[in-house]
């Protein structure tokens, strides 16, 4: 069989840009939305591409027909170059994420600069691992080559063909075969296709919506420590209005942010912030930095709240507006709403009539959709 050249793409994670990240530099930011204005004061880093070679494709997921998504957390430090990662979403194989904290460690950025000074800076950005877009043959192939392993009860070619077959702009689309080897990849304690499962159920995408089997799988996928799974778990019960599920629900973002994961540290930080202790304040503090620092916007969000309310820190508008700022690039609407106000009023910032209409309209614009 003749396999197409493999390909390596990098996006934005939740935009539709080829080459970015999360904290995107203006210019960036103004081709993903069509309307943001520049960073007052605050020049994002940026990647420097003469200086980032293409990560390489590893032979054995060559082979073995291996793709997928990885979304990676790094550390720019103030020579631009990166002094640390971390994987915020695996691609599911070892050896494409370890291919992709390769590629990103080789890279050179333009470090972000707050006032004229070097600034070290998280950041965010995926690495989009695949093969080409397959002729049908290729396509015919690669479905024949998951169905036959997925029959040998191989879980995770169950879950791929699950996958192949779910998609609807796929030929071989087959919503009731496709469920049927999500279920056998799951059965197996596979939890990527527990998760799948449970999203499937909770958006109705086969049939009724059914928030019981939706949490159902998302706790078994949670109970393996798959901190994805344990978040939605957390989302999912919250919408109850049972006390002993807030209480559980809590529990899960605890455990999904222990590992670091960044939008449970958000939501749970948040919470934390909104309660009366001064120690679970200055804690959910802390969860808030450590998921602004990966480029959650919504983390980004609530820490700009704070610094503006004086919750847990010192009243800063000025600092507040920075995290206003890099949520509201981040692609968040409320924070785009707020830096329009704080840009009328001139609190935390120059006034500034011509940006406060233009995030006003960046806010207002519907979002952005993924490629």
């Amino acid at each position: 069989m003749r396999r197409a050249a493999p390909v390596l793409s990098l996006r934005q994670f939740g935009a539709t840009l080829a080459i970015v990240a999360t904290i995107a530099t203006p210019a960036l930011a103004e081709q993903a939305a069509g309307t943001l204005p520049p960073v007052a004061e605050t020049s994002m880093a940026r990647l420097n591409l003469p200086a980032c070679a293409k990560p390489v494709y590893p032979k054995q997921s060559l082979r073995e027909e291996q793709q997928g998504t990885v979304t990676l957390a790094f550390l720019i430090g103030t020579d631009g170059a990166v002094k640390d990662s971390k994987i915020v979403t695996s691609s599911g194989f070892p050896l494409l994420d370890q291919a992709a904290q390769d590629g990103i460690g080789r890279c050179k950025f333009l470090p972000t600069r707050i006032n004229g000074k070097a600034e070290e800076a998280w950041m965010k950005m995926q690495y989009v691992w695949t093969l080409g877009d397959p002729t049908p043959a290729q396509a015919a192939a690669t479905l024949a080559h998951a169905r036959l392993n997925a029959e040998r009860g191989k879980p995770e070619s169950q879950y791929q063909l699950g996958t192949i077959l779910m998609n609807t702009s796929n030929p071989a689309h087959n919503q009731a075969e496709a469920m049927d080897w999500l279920r056998k990849a799951a059965d197996q304690g596979y939890a990527r296709a527990q998760l799948m499962l449970g999203a499937i159920m909770q958006a109705g995408r086969a049939g009724k919506p059914d928030a019981e089997q939706a949490m159902a799988w998302y706790r078994k996928a949670a109970e393996q420590g798959m901190p994805e799974a344990q978040h939605a778990l957390a989302l999912a019960l919250l919408v109850g209005d049972r006390p002993e599920d807030t209480s559980t629900a809590v529990d899960w973002l605890h455990r999904a942010a222990t590992q670091g994961y960044a939008r449970s540290q958000a939501v749970y930080g948040a919470l934390l912030t909104d309660q009366s202790a001064p120690e679970s304040v200055a804690q959910g503090i802390d969860l808030l930095r450590k998921a602004a620092a990966q480029g959650d916007a919504y983390g980004q969000l609530e820490l700009a709240r704070n610094y503006g309310a004086g919750r847990g820190m010192e009243r800063n508008d000025a600092e507040a507006a920075v995290w206003y700022e890099r949520a509201a690039l981040g692609g968040n609407k409320q924070a785009q709403r707020t830096l329009a106000e704080l840009y009328q009023r001139g609190q935390g910032v120059a006034a500034d009539a011509a940006k406060a209409a233009r995030w006003q309209k960046a806010a207002d614009a519907p979002p952005a959709r993924p490629r």
